[in-house]
């Protein structure tokens, strides 16, 4: 009696077993016979470089532009603040004003911090500025405290080997080419939102 009992069971478990319906696993499709398996795979750049000197001035271009881009988002929004204040104040003799404490107060803010940057450092963040607000910087200068003031760090600039009318341009400039992946790898990781 138990053995018909075991034996029933069993062939209940096993009937169940082979009813199930079919399990997907993954999306496929089958094309002339043969199957392919369907799936959102993320996308990878590989970089290749000519060689190891190549691949070392990536790596100090990556640290630096690590280090340069919160400079950038903090400038954009800076900007925007600033641009917002400016909406809000009627008279022409109080933008002036408040576009003067703004400059003084970032300057206070910045200046140290800035003033450590290296000139390459430097010609970085010009370029990464420009990516950020699509904006010269010697275009914000100008817009903001005048054509003088635009006029004499655009001078500064030169003298420093930079140049604040400097554009970013990923797709015809490796160099930008290269700072670009750097910046979508670096918020892949999560370094920056």
């Amino acid at each position: 009696m138990r053995f018909l009992l075991v034996i029933t069971l069993l062939s209940i478990y096993c009937s169940t077993c082979l009813a199930q319906e079919k399990v997907l696993i993954a999306n496929f499709s089958i094309i002339d016979g043969d199957t392919f398996f369907v799936a959102d795979v993320p996308e990878i750049e590989v970089l290749a470089f000519k060689d190891k000197t190549e691949r070392n001035k990536y790596y100090i271009l990556k640290r630096r532009v690590l280090k340069v881009y919160p400079y950038a988002l903090a400038a954009k929004t800076k900007l925007q603040s600033i641009q917002n204040g400016l909406d809000s104040i009627p008279k022409r003799r109080h933008k002036k004003r408040y576009t003067k404490e703004v400059a003084k107060w970032v300057k206070e803010e910045y200046a140290e911090k800035l003033k450590n940057l290296t000139i390459t450092e430097g010609k970085i963040l010009v370029k990464l500025i420009y990516r950020e607000t699509n904006t010269t910087s010697y275009q914000i200068v100008k817009s903001y405290r005048g054509r003088f003031n635009a006029f004499f760090w655009q001078t500064m600039a030169k003298f420093w080997d930079n140049n604040l009318k400097t554009e970013y341009n990923p797709v015809s400039n490796r160099e930008d080419m290269l700072i670009e992946h750097i910046l979508i790898q670096a918020k892949l990781e999560g370094k920056f939102d």
